[in-house]
């Protein structure tokens, strides 16, 4: 299971650009559980992974809102062991 150690950062907000002009990345432990919760209840979230598969996020983006979880190695290996589908 992913938790709050695994994470680094989340992020909020409408669907294009995230520079942060469409939205907030936010590093309190508090919006990480709740971005946590949130996307690992979705059917839809997908696993993005870089870096030599040492960071990653998973992340789903809907018309109206796109919601991302940025992890760190064990949170990327945390959310192979849950089965969450990796994006090609």
């Amino acid at each position: 299971m992913i938790n709050v150690n695994n994470t680094t950062r989340s992020y909020s907000g409408r669907p294009g650009c995230m520079c942060g002009c469409n939205g907030k990345y936010n590093e309190s432990p508090r919006a990480r559980k709740m971005a946590i919760t949130q996307l690992t209840k979705n059917p839809e979230v997908r696993l993005l992974v870089w870096n030599n598969h040492t960071e990653g996020c998973i992340h789903v983006e809907n018309e109206t809102r796109s919601r991302v979880l940025y992890l760190n190695a064990y949170g990327v290996a945390e959310a192979r062991v849950m089965g969450i589908k990796e994006e090609e």
